[in-house]
C-alpha cells in the first residue's frame, strides 16, 4: 500500500496491475468481480492487516510454481516413453529415412544440399518441438508439434512399408508359389558387397493344364567394377544334362522342377553363382509393356504370320515405332525364319536393351510406376519379394553406365535326335560364352578423358623384380613403339610379382594401353598432386618374361568390298516422292547387298506429334537385315547413349557398340535425324557402316528430258 492510502489490484497470475483502489472505498455490489469484492471488503472495519497486494502477488506465484512443475514432470516422462519407444520402434523410422535418402543420392536427381538438409531440418524441428512441449503454454500448439514430430517420424517407415507391402502382398501369392520360391532360393547363392550380380530371367510359357515350357532364359549381370550389364541368353532347345533326370532340351527343366531345377542346371552349365530369379508369364510380359505405354523399337523387317497357320499371329511393317503388348510379344516370341531360335534369341536382347534404354521415359511417373509394381508383383515369381532385398539391387543398378550393355549368345549346332531338333555346344563354346559375360569385350573405342599421343608424356620405368637389367629391357621395347621411355632405376623393393603402372587419375585411359602390353599387370591411379613426376611410371614384376608382346592388327572379319554408286536410286526417289522429308541418300555400296523394302510412314511421339519417318530395309547374302532410318523426330529414344562420338567434316557421328562390333551410326542433318542400323548378328563391318553413313547426299533434281527438235 503506498503512503496515500491507495493500493494496487492484480489479476491472478498475471503481472500487469488492473486497476489501483482507494483504502475507503464503498462496498462492491453483489455480482462485481472478485477483485473489486475483495477491494471492498478491504475498506470494511475488520479488513486483515495483510495488504491485498502481497496477498494478490502470493496467489499469481503458486500456480505458475505447481505449472512448472506439472510440466517438468510431463518432460521427463515423456523422454523416458521416448527412449522405451525409441528402443522399440524408433530405429525402424530412421533406417527406412537413411535408406530412402540412400536411393535418393544414388539417382543424382536430389541436390546433395538437401540430402544434408533433410536430416538436419528433422533435428531441429524434433528439439524445437520438443522444448515447446517442455515450456510452453499454448496446449493447441502443443499438440500440433507432436502430431508434426509424430508424423515426420512415420512418413519415412510408412512409405517404405507400403512399398514393401505391395511388393510381398499385392500379388496375393498361393502357398504352391511361396513353396516354389522357397525351393527356388535353396538354390540360390548370397550376392557378395561390392561383387557382380547374376539375375536369371525366365519367360515361361504356361498354358492350361500344361506346366509349361521355359521358353526363354536369360542370364543377366550387373557388375559394378566395370558398371556394364551384361545379357546372356541359352537356345531354348539346347542339349545339356538336367541335375536328375539326364540329358534333354533345357526347357524342359522347367516342367520337371520348375525355377528352382532351371536355376540348377544353369548353375550347372556355366558354373557360375545365381544370385536372384525372376520369373514372368506372357500374360505378365503383355501388361508390363501395356502399362508402360509400349516401347520404341527399331522393326528390322517385315514380320507377318496371319491368323490360323499354326503360328503366333503377327504383323509389323519395318522401321522405328511404338510397339505394345501384342505386338511388342509376337516380335520377341518370333522364330519362324532361316536362323530360328538365334535369330528369336537376338530379338528378345535387342527389346531389353530399348527397355533398359527408354526407363527414363517413366521412372518419374509415380502414378504408372505404382501400376506397375502391382503388375509385376500379379504376373511374376521372384526371391525379390521385399523392400530388403530390393534397395541393395535398385542402388547398384543406378550406378551402371547405361550405354555399357553387352549381349552374349552361347553358339551350337542344330542336329536331330530321336526325331527331334537339338543345339548342341561345346564345351569349348560354353566356356567362350561365360568367359565373355563374365568380361565383356569393350568397344574399341576411346573412353572419356581419350588417349594421349606418345610424344605428349614419358614413361619412367623402374626394376621391381630384382632381374639385371629388365627395366632396361623394358624401357627400349616401349620406346621401339613410339613411346617416350626411360629406365630411372630400381623401385623400392624387388618384391613386386606382377608389374605395377602408376599414372595420375587423368591418364587413366592412356594407361590402360601399358597395362595390356605388359599383361599381366596392375593399374593404380594416384591423385595429382604438386611435387609428383609427370606422366606415366612403371614398375616391372618378376611376371614380366622380358619381351613386351604387341597383338598384331587382326582382319576385320567378313570384309566388305566399298564401291562408289548410288544403287537403287530409282527407288530412293520413289520414297522421297511419299514423304515430306527431303532424303538424302547413300553413294557408297557393295557387291550382295540388295534394298527388301521402301516404306514411308510417320512415328508417334510420347507428346503425340506425327513425326515424319522412312525407312530402307537391306538385305545381306546371308538373309541378314540391316536398315537406314530417317525421321523428323530430332530426340528419339534410340540415339540415347551412344557408346561414342565422332566429329568428321563437321556432322558427328554417334556409334553405338554391341561388344566390338559397330551396331548402330546416327547422325543429324538439318531438321532431320539418319541412322544405319546393322543387321541382328552385326554382319556388317564397322569401316563400311561409317563409309555408308559418310556417303550420305541429296538426291539430285531430276533434269528434264531434252524436248526433240521439229
Amino acid at each position: 500500500m503506498s503512503s496515500d492510502g491507495t493500493y494496487t489490484v492484480y489479476r491472478a497470475g498475471r503481472d500487469a496491475p488492473v486497476r489501483r483502489e482507494s483504502r475507503g472505498a464503498a462496498a462492491a455490489p453483489a455480482g462485481a468481480p472478485l477483485v473489486a469484492q475483495a477491494a471492498a471488503a478491504a475498506a470494511s472495519p475488520g479488513a486483515t492487516a495483510e495488504p491485498l497486494a502481497a496477498l494478490s502477488r502470493r496467489r499469481r506465484v503458486r500456480p505458475h510454481r505447481w505449472r512448472s512443475v506439472l510440466l517438468w514432470s510431463l518432460f521427463g516422462a515423456a523422454l523416458a516413453a521416448g527412449a522405451v519407444l525409441f528402443w522399440l520402434y524408433g530405429r525402424q523410422p530412421l533406417q527406412d529415412l537413411r535408406a530412402v535418402l540412400d536411393l535418393a543420392e544414388s539417382t543424382g536427381d536430389m541436390p546433395s544440399w538437401l540430402l544434408v538438409g533433410v536430416p538436419g531440418l528433422a533435428v531441429a524441428l524434433a528439439a524445437a518441438v520438443t522444448a515447446y512441449l517442455a515450456f510452453g503454454r499454448h496446449l493447441a500448439l502443443k499438440v500440433i508439434g507432436l502430431v508434426v514430430v509424430t508424423i515426420a517420424l512415420a512418413a519415412p517407415g510408412f512409405a517404405l512399408g507400403w512399398t514393401n507391402g505391395t511388393l510381398g502382398e499385392m500379388g496375393d501369392r498361393s502357398a504352391d508359389v511361396v513353396t516354389a520360391v522357397e525351393k527356388t532360393r535353396e538354390q540360390l547363392q548370397p550376392p557378395l558387397p561390392g561383387k557382380a550380380v547374376n539375375i536369371l530371367l525366365l519367360g515361361a510359357d504356361k498354358r492350361p493344364d500344361d506346366p509349361g515350357r521355359a521358353d526363354t532364359m536369360v542370364l543377366v549381370r550387373l557388375d559394378p567394377a566395370t558398371k556394364s550389364i551384361t545379357m546372356l541368353s541359352f537356345p531354348r532347345d539346347l542339349y545339356v544334362e538336367i541335375p536328375g533326370r539326364g540329358y534333354d532340351k533345357m526347357n524342359a527343366a522347367y516342367p520337371y522342377g520348375g525355377a528352382a531345377l532351371v536355376v540348377e542346371t544353369v548353375g550347372q552349365l556355366t558354373g557360375l553363382p545365381i544370385h536372384h530369379f525372376i520369373e514372368v508369364d506372357f500374360g505378365g510380359f503383355w501388361s508390363v509393356v501395356t502399362i508402360l505405354g509400349g516401347v520404341y523399337y527399331p522393326v528390322d523387317r517385315r514380320y507377318y504370320n496371319p491368323p490360323g497357320t499354326g503360328y503366333l499371329p503377327i504383323d509389323l511393317e519395318p522401321g522405328y515405332q511404338l510397339l505394345r503388348g501384342h505386338d511388342a510379344l509376337g516380335l520377341v516370341r518370333f522364330r519362324h525364319d532361316q536362323l530360328g531360335d538365334f535369330s528369336r534369341i537376338r530379338r528378345q536382347q535387342t527389346f531389353l536393351k530399348e527397355l533398359q534404354r527408354q526407363s527414363g521415359r517413366w521412372n518419374k511417373d509415380w502414378k504408372r510406376v505404382t501400376k506397375l509394381l502391382t503388375s509385376i508383383t500379379k504376373n511374376t515369381t521372384s526371391d525379390l519379394d521385399s523392400l530388403q532385398s530390393l534397395l541393395p539391387l535398385a542402388s547398384l543398378a543406378l550406378t551402371l553406365d547405361t550405354s555399357n550393355v553387352h549381349t552374349v549368345q552361347l553358339q551350337g549346332s542344330t542336329t536331330m535326335m530321336d526325331g527331334l531338333s537339338y543345339v548342341v555346344a561345346s564345351s569349348e563354346q560354353v566356356h567362350d560364352a561365360v568367359a565373355e559375360f563374365s568380361d565383356p569385350t569393350q568397344a574399341p573405342v576411346a573412353k572419356k578423358g581419350g588417349v594421349m599421343a606418345k610424344q605428349a608424356y614419358t614413361v619412367r620405368v623402374l626394376n621391381g623384380s630384382g632381374v639385371p637389367g629388365i627395366a632396361a629391357a623394358a624401357a627400349d621395347q616401349l620406346a621401339g613403339q613410339g613411346f617416350q621411355a626411360e629406365a630411372v632405376g630400381d623401385a623400392d623393393a624387388f618384391t613386386y610379382g606382377t608389374s605395377v603402372v602408376y599414372a595420375p587419375e587423368g591418364m587413366s585411359n592412356t594407361a590402360q594401353q601399358f597395362v595390356h602390353l605388359l599383361s599381366p599387370a596392375e593399374l593404380r591411379l594416384l591423385p595429382r598432386a604438386p611435387g609428383q613426376a609427370d606422366g606415366i611410371t612403371v614398375v616391372i614384376g618378376s611376371s614380366f618374361d622380358g619381351t613386351i608382346e604387341v597383338p598384331e592388327p587382326q582382319a576385320e572379319e567378313n570384309p566388305l568390298l566399298t564401291t562408289l554408286g548410288r544403287y537403287d536410286e530409282a527407288g530412293w526417289r520413289a520414297l522421297d516422292a511419299q514423304t515430306p522429308l527431303r532424303l538424302e541418300m547413300p553413294g557408297v555400296w557393295a557387291p550382295g547387298l540388295v534394298y527388301d523394302e521402301f516404306r514411308a510412314y510417320r512415328i508417334k511421339t510420347p507428346e503425340g506429334r506425327q513425326a515424319a519417318s522412312a525407312v530402307a530395309v537391306g538385305r545381306t547374302p546371308r538373309s541378314g537385315y540391316f536398315s537406314i532410318q530417317v525421321t523428323r523426330w530430332l530426340h528419339p529414344p534410340a540415339i540415347a547413349d551412344p557408346t561414342t562420338q565422332k566429329k568428321i567434316g563437321g556432322t558427328t557421328y554417334l556409334q553405338f557398340y554391341n561388344g566390338a562390333r559397330l551396331h548402330m551410326v546416327a547422325w543429324r542433318r538439318g531438321s532431320a535425324v539418319y541412322w544405319v542400323l546393322n543387321t541382328l548378328d552385326d554382319e556388317l563391318p564397322a569401316d563400311f557402316m561409317m563409309a555408308l553413313a559418310r556417303s550420305f547426299a541429296p538426291l539430285d533434281p531430276v533434269q528434264p528430258e531434252a524436248s526433240a527438235s521439229p
